[in-house]
């Protein structure tokens, strides 16, 4: 932070001296006439400063200051502005430690035994997050109310969101009362499942193949009879989608000779005649033009074809680049491969050379998806 000061007296060489030795660094000094000069010095050093023009009798005065200062000065000028910022930042982070609200969805009829259930566990708005267990809630919560299907705890900043449901019955769910599973549509290991009907197969951790029963169709009932339901719910797992990309160490390109020949056809509705022939060089390009027969208001038409010698050259390419535009086809290939929507997590690429002219890589992405289907 520095200040733009202007000095006035006589003899302002010395005050050029007497400000080195005493440790003030004046920068950008000017003159500005016989008996007045224009520096810059640090903000911190402006005592200092003042002291010496006051021991020499030199007129020092501010004329600006660097816009953080400004801005420091505004601040204290107006310390309440700064003080509630700070105060605010502080009853945020304070507030993020505790429970604030707690939301209760789907438990109809059972909402006043959740309740009660909360209560008893002691979790109510203002208690400290860090001793609040939402897998310990869930358990006490599925023991407490057997009539429940599925008891879901989550905590998402300061406020915690209970989901209880009730069971589908089997008349309604399946088929002639059959249970309908819910089951894996890839491979992937288990992140978090939420039932809100039927029985979990799977936990957290596991590893899962495609087709494999995730929530099952059926329930237990308070009677310990076995009841058929539609089983509903998510399962998040971590996937994983590849793509395979190869690519050359050389750029093939056509190059033109300058050599060219012309082919010309006569087009009637009665058909096709060569008026001109001419033998095709052994690689080339070929440009059409069609010209209309002058004169004539048939639909008749000349179609010449210009055949351009061309030879094939080869460029060599870095292998660096190589394996970078070989990367960036496979990671390409491998998004599309992974269902819209997808959380990457992490990617992995793998190079590999092929007769030491074509780099070959495969690139492994992993992410997070909803793998529940219906069977």
């Amino acid at each position: 932070m520095q200040v733009v000061v202007a000095v006035q007296g006589l003899n302002l060489e010395k005050l050029l001296r007497e400000a080195a030795q005493a440790g003030v660094i004046l920068r950008g000094v000017r003159r500005e006439g016989e008996r007045s000069i224009c520096a810059r010095v640090s903000y911190f050093q402006m005592g200092r400063l003042r002291a010496l023009a006051e021991r020499f009798g030199w007129k020092i005065a501010e004329r600006s200051a660097s816009p953080v200062l400004r801005v420091l000065r505004a601040l204290a000028r107006r310390w309440t502005i700064p003080a509630g910022a700070a105060l605010c930042v502080a009853l945020v982070l304070l507030a993020s430690r505790f429970l604030l609200v707690i939301h209760v969805e789907n438990a109809g009829k059972e909402a006043a035994a959740v309740r009660s259930v909360l209560q008893a566990e002691g979790i109510r708005p203002g208690r400290l997050l860090s001793q609040i267990s939402t897998d310990a809630l869930r358990a006490r919560l599925e023991y407490a109310l057997p009539g429940l299907t599925f008891a879901g705890v989550r905590i998402k900043g300061s406020v915690m969101e209970i989901d209880c449901r009730a069971g589908v019955e089997g008349e309604t769910a399946g088929v002639q009362g059959d249970g309908v599973d819910v089951i894996a549509a890839r491979d992937g290991i288990v992140t978090h499942i939420w039932a809100s009907s039927g029985t979990p197969q799977v936990t957290p951790g596991q590893a899962v193949t495609k087709g494999q029963v995730l929530i099952a169709g059926y329930e237990w009932g308070q009677n310990g009879d076995k009841r058929a339901v539609e089983a509903q719910g998510e399962v998040r797992a971590r996937v994983w989608s590849r793509g395979e990309a190869c690519t050359g160490l050389g750029v093939v390109r056509t190059q033109e000779t300058g050599r060219t020949r012309r082919r010309a056809t006569l087009v009637t509705p009665l058909g096709r005649r060569t008026v001109r022939s001419a033998e095709s060089f052994a690689t080339q390009d070929i440009s059409t033009m069609i010209e209309p027969v002058v004169g004539l208001f048939l639909p008749v038409y000349r179609e010449i074809e210009i055949l351009a010698e061309t030879r094939l050259t080869k460029t060599p390419r870095s292998r660096t680049d190589a394996m970078a535009i070989a990367q960036g086809a496979a990671e390409q290939m491998a998004k599309n491969n992974a269902p819209a929507g997808s959380d990457i997590l992490d990617k992995s690429v793998d190079y590999s050379m092929i007769d030491d002219e074509f780099v070959y890589a495969v690139v492994v992405l992993e992410y997070e998806t909803d793998i529940a289907a219906r069977r």
